[in-house]
């Protein structure tokens, strides 16, 4: 990150189409945050507030403070938590969440209404439309618009127990998650995947093969449609083009 500055968050940060009125609504009195002089947000976006308390009175610990690139363009009535990076030239969306510790690569596209939990990575070049549970991991050149989500194996546990932490899915560089499809539990989508859109996955998806149905895994060369013949899987595994 070039040419910052440390500001808090009741300063006012330059937003294009109301240059008279730049106020950005407050988080906490007193946090401070890293934000490139050449980013932009929106004046209702809340950066730096805190994780809403656990029941039975724990907090979320997030040390560090936000840091925003160079070139990045953050919208109306987005939610940034502490500890979160954005990486240079990234743009999130209206009304998306993202919660502490989450750390956003160059170039991301977030669109709008999309949530991001707890402590989770999104590689270079990626674009996020959908659910995304904490700790999912998802790498470069993806185009996730579906959801990465836990299996809740013991509903019976409390929300906030420490115990109820399960694993989260991990996505391939270069992988694509169909409109709605969902991905379940601490499974692998392999690099350059492709998982269909309405798909419902629960065991890992191999490089460079198709996931549809529920956990039905085909190889692109056994597809019977226009899909396997795609120029996604031309080269090889995780030489998927981003969404620009």
């Amino acid at each position: 990150m070039t040419k910052t500055e440390a500001v808090t968050a009741r300063r006012w940060v330059p937003w294009p189409s109301q240059m008279t009125s730049r106020r950005m609504r407050p988080g906490p009195a007193g946090a401070k945050m890293t934000i490139a002089p050449t980013a932009q947000i929106a004046p209702s976006a809340v950066i730096g507030g805190p994780f809403r308390p656990l029941l039975g009175g724990r907090q979320v610990e997030a040390d560090g403070e936000p840091l925003i690139a160079a070139g990045v363009w953050i919208g109306q009535f987005v939610t940034i938590g502490r500890g979160v990076t954005i990486g240079a030239g990234s743009l999130i969306e209206d009304y998306v969440g993202i919660q502490a510790r989450t750390v956003i690569g160059e170039r991301v596209v977030v669109a709008g209404r999309s949530w991001l939990g707890l402590g989770v990575t999104v590689g270079d070049d990626s674009v996020i439309k959908g659910h995304i549970g904490d700790g999912a991991r998802i790498g470069a050149r993806c185009r996730v618009t579906g959801d990465l989500i836990h299996r809740q194996i013991d509903p019976s546990q409390g929300w906030d127990d420490p115990g109820s932490e399960e694993p989260a899915p991990i996505v391939g560089d270069g992988a694509f998650v169909g409109w709605r499809a969902v991905v379940i539990g601490g499974v692998n989508i392999g690099a350059g995947a492709y998982v269909c859109s309405g798909a419902l996955v629960t065991r890992d998806v191999p490089p460079g093969h198709i996931a549809s149905g529920r956990n039905e895994i085909t190889h692109p060369g056994n597809w019977p449609g226009a899909l396997g013949k795609s120029p996604f899987f031309r080269d090889g595994p995780g030489s998927a083009p981003s969404g620009r």
